[in-house]
């Protein structure tokens, strides 16, 4: 026989890990073995084929495996509910935390498994004094996949890891340039960095330990002070946690990942940061609208807390000024100008701060999305077209204080602020998309930092 009537020898890929929009799906296991979840059945072997092709587990250094605390098997996980409910009896037994918060925690534990299925990658945001924080982060490294504890990592170091790792980061007092890097690349699903000439994407969960909440968009709560007695997670006892729940956790994965991928879940009448939670949290539990209203519960105090926030920010004092001008029917502004009326109504609160026109002209285009052209001595704001619309709708979305109180002659206040605002389908949409341009944008000023 020639070598051209060969048959043709299919090469082994090496993974970590593949999902296919069958619902079929591969992972790595223990010991250098591939599970392959296919049609409602599973097969564990060294090497496995799906699609025609045949995959093998990738190499990993001994360590770094003993680390991430691989799972060996997978278990049949009950349903969804039960599930959630046996995590979050452990999260319970261990940390003293409120009712909301260890849901929330145990629905971030369930998304670092289905992160890759997800609109964006969870951050968690454990601040409180030095050391309160040790329990919760010793049992998320028993929970979460592939955790990995590290230092003041660098994207860099991400670009590091091997490919498709995906671990779940647990990061300490990291600065604020650190972080907000790693964010801007590990976030994003469809976000790619390039190193010697390939698109290498690190996409991947994070916890992030502070004494301070860090400025940016995470699941964030406050430790305090546990009066009960310490009650330390020994090495033994992590391990009988981890092979507790991670089979059942990965066969949620494999068998779950296409109806998260496929969820629709979405709160738009949250503000963007607790929509977006609600969003990656909601999604992970699809398929139980039970535990989606209780994740709706469990944010919506943080949804108000964030929302007073953003009516006191420099947005909300910017959007108002903007406001007052519509509402004088001017056709374009200077941003000299906006910054004089945007001082006023800081000086009105009583407030030790002035603004700067550089400063003003940055929130107006990086955070909300409105351009200004060059005119003579400064930058000018067109107030014509659409953009009054989107000002008032901005407005709407960062609850400026004055909305509440419309204009007389103004239809674009009475169209927020009618009788019609309790839930028109037209509305939803018109703050959905407003919410979404501020998504980008705030996605823009992280990437260029």
């Amino acid at each position: 026989m020639s070598l051209l009537e060969a048959p043709s020898q299919s090469k082994e890929i090496l993974t970590l890990g593949e999902l296919f929009p069958d619902g079929s799906a591969i992972d790595r296991l223990r010991q250098n073995l591939l599970v392959l979840w296919h049609e409602g059945n599973e097969r564990i072997e060294a090497t496995v084929e799906c699609n025609g092709r045949i995959y093998a587990a990738a190499t990993l250094d001994p360590k770094l495996e003993e680390v991430l605390r691989l799972p060996a098997r997978t278990e049949d996980f009950g349903t969804t509910d039960s599930l959630i409910a046996d995590v979050l009896q452990s999260i319970r037994r261990y940390a003293a935390l409120d009712d909301a918060v260890a849901l929330l925690v145990t629905t971030f534990i369930v998304s670092t498994w289905v992160v890759d299925c997800l609109p964006s990658a969870p951050c968690l945001n454990v601040w409180g004094p030095t050391g309160t924080e040790t329990i919760l982060v010793d049992l998320l490294s028993c929970l979460c996949r592939r955790p990995l504890r590290v230092a003041e990592p660098s994207v860099r170091d991400l670009l590091s890891l091997p490919p498709g790792l995906a671990p779940t980061l647990i990061i300490r007092q990291p600065s604020e340039r650190t972080l907000t890097r790693l964010l801007a690349a590990t976030t994003e699903p469809d976000v790619n960095l390039l190193r010697d000439g390939r698109c290498i994407n690190v996409q991947c969960p994070t916890i992030v330990c502070t004494r301070e909440p860090v400025g940016v968009s995470t699941l964030s709560f406050r430790l305090g002070p546990d009066k009960a007695e310490y009650r330390r997670i020994g090495k033994r006892e992590a391990q009988e946690l981890a092979e507790r729940f991670q089979p059942r956790l990965m066969r949620y994965r494999l068998s779950q990942h296409r109806l998260v991928a496929d969820s629709h879940f979405d709160r738009p009448k949250f503000a963007p940061d607790t929509r977006l939670l609600a969003r990656i949290l909601g999604a992970s539990v699809e398929g139980s609208s039970d535990l989606q209203d209780r994740i709706v519960g469990a944010l919506s105090q943080i949804d108000e807390q964030c929302k007073v926030e953003q009516s006191q920010g420099l947005g909300a004092v910017i959007l108002e000024a903007l406001l007052a001008l519509c509402h004088e029917h001017k056709p374009s502004a200077l941003v000299l100008e906006v910054t004089k009326l945007a001082n006023g109504i800081i000086l009105g609160r009583h407030e030790n701060l002035e603004l700067t026109p550089k400063a003003v002209g940055g929130i107006m285009r990086k955070k909300l999305g409105l351009w200004t052209e060059r005119r003579g001595p400064g930058y000018e704001l067109q107030l014509i077209g659409e953009t009054p619309k989107l000002i008032h709708h901005l407005a709407a979305a960062y609850n400026v204080l004055s909305m509440p109180n419309p204009v007389d002659d103004c239809l674009l206040c009475d169209e927020l602020n009618g009788s019609d605002r309790d839930g028109s389908q037209q509305e939803v949409q018109e703050v959905q998309e407003v919410q979404e341009v501020q998504e980008v944008h705030k996605r823009q000023e992280a990437a260029e930092i």
